[in-house]
């Protein structure tokens, strides 16, 4: 499958007694505590359903039945479809897909050097960017067009992911419905016709909990609107360890899988077998700084959890990694990145989000993308673990080759190193002396001549011609 990492060698982080435990206590908070659910739309739903609907509170208390029988009712054949057919991801719980991540505000200007507010060319140039990376396989565009009117920003947002990325596109600013009939109708321009989009949804959208236990009208009504559509839901949950949920780990993936099953109860008494993806970035409170703590080794433990609670109940699952609370690109970024992203991966989340971003997820910078998209194919040749047979035991080389020679020369060589062996892009592997005749770049001098090199040579296969014209309505409608 392009643009994936296969995984091989799984690393689960709860036992199959801390699996059912959390899914327990999840049942028992949606039936005695329950969820307060704002859209009137939804709560009609639940009490049709046979739910506990208190209306003046917005509360409702879901039965454990009703929850597990939902919970079945799932698509379990979800596929990210590309925009273009060779990036179609299939989510089938043994490919971890690295996304892009995810509505920053800020930007490291690329030729200026200056942080300053995102603006649509910065979606556009992440998105292309992003689009060349053999270890990317989903947009979720890096940051937001705060340079247009906020009623539009939607609408750029979608436009500029579209026009540079053949790759799935997952979108998080759709939150009303109103914003999401823009989308749609943008997104079936390109796909041929909202039949077509239908078809082959190239978009998945994105929507929100408030924890604790709190689902909002808005963005719950959008999404619903996009399930009718058949666009696949990810239903996003970030309770933070330490202040909107438990200090503990355990508590906090017990809240989120909550919360998420109780967005799933809906969805799929709303429009049954909607594609339905469990999602999280659970990082707890940093109680020092009282800021959150994306890059700790917490939020990967919380990611591969979540992940495995997912599978658990046949969701696939979109979780954070890649997270550092670095402000720059700095030994800081790489090693926060490096430990939020290795544990999901190797417990085989389907998606991971977050390539791209620094200050947790709030400033793109487009070197990062490409530094970041080396550590997941790093990460992800340690996912492929070691493949043990006849051919790669190579008893036959060993004896052919014998006592006190190398094996440069041979065939098995040839046929494997390139397989066998992790290729950098932007990694430095020569010598000392070597390094300094070329001039002692560092890391982030190689990244952004590789950046510079992807906006030289790569290319993105053009959306239709309507597509411009059904952008330029939408943004002359909202704009009013």
């Amino acid at each position: 499958m392009a643009n994936s990492i296969p995984v091989r060698t799984r690393r689960d982080v709860l036992t199959r007694d801390g699996v059912e435990r959390i899914h327990q206590v999840a049942l028992d908070v949606l039936e005695k505590t329950g969820v307060a659910v704002h859209s009137e739309k939804a709560r009609k739903l639940l009490t049709a359903a046979g739910c506990d609907v208190d209306n003046k509170s917005a509360v409702v208390r879901l039965p454990p039945s009703l929850v597990e029988e939902c919970a079945r009712k799932n698509d379990r054949s979800v596929v990210f479809f590309g925009r273009t057919r060779k990036h179609d991801a299939r989510l089938d719980f043994n490919h971890v897909h690295v996304c892009s991540d995810g509505n920053g505000t800020e930007a490291m200007d690329f030729e200026t050097r200056k942080r300053r507010p995102s603006t649509k060319g910065d979606v556009e140039k992440s998105a292309f960017v992003a689009d060349a990376l053999k270890g990317h396989g989903i947009n979720w565009p890096n940051v937001t067009s705060q340079d247009v009117p906020q009623g539009t920003r939607h609408i750029h947002d979608i436009q500029a992911s579209m026009e540079n990325t053949e790759k799935h596109i997952t979108i998080a600013t759709n939150t009303t419905v109103w914003e999401v009939e823009d989308v749609l109708e943008l997104a079936a321009a390109a796909a041929g016709g909202m039949d077509e989009l239908r078809k082959r949804p190239f978009i998945s959208s994105i929507h929100t909990s408030f924890s604790p236990l709190q689902i909002e009208a808005d963005s719950l009504d959008a999404g619903l609107r996009m399930a009718e559509a058949g666009i696949p839901i990810c239903f996003y949950v970030m309770p933070g360890p330490g202040s909107t949920g438990p200090a503990t780990l355990a508590g906090s993936v017990a809240l989120g899988v909550a919360e998420a099953l109780a967005g799933n109860t809906i969805f799929q008494l709303h429009r049954p077998g909607t594609a339905y993806v469990f999602s999280c970035g659970i990082a707890n409170l940093d109680m020092r700084t009282s800021t959150r703590a994306g890059g700790g080794p917490e939020h990967g433990l919380t990611s591969a959890a979540y992940a495995q609670m997912a599978h658990h109940y046949g969701f696939p699952a979109l979780v954070g990694g890649f997270v550092t609370t670095s402000k720059e690109a700095d030994q800081q970024a790489a090693y926060e990145k490096f430990a939020s992203a290795v544990t999901p991966i190797l417990a085989g989340a389907d998606m991971i989000a977050g390539i791209g971003l620094l200050e947790d997820c709030r400033t793109v910078w487009l070197e990062q993308l490409v530094i970041d998209d080396e550590i997941a194919r790093i990460i992800g040749r340690m996912a492929q673990g070691i493949e043990v047979n006849d051919d790669t035991l190579a008893l036959d080389v060993i004896h052919k080759v014998g006592i006190g020679k190398d094996y440069l020369g041979q065939r098995h060589t040839m046929d494997h190193f390139r397989t066998e062996f992790f290729s950098p892009v932007v990694t430095d592997r020569s010598s000392f002396d070597t390094w300094t005749a070329k001039g002692s770049k560092s890391l982030m001098t190689r990244a952004h001549e590789e950046v510079k090199r992807i906006f030289k040579e790569h290319s993105v296969e053009p959306l239709r011609s309507e597509v411009e014209d059904v952008a330029a309505k939408l943004v002359k409608k909202r704009s009013r």
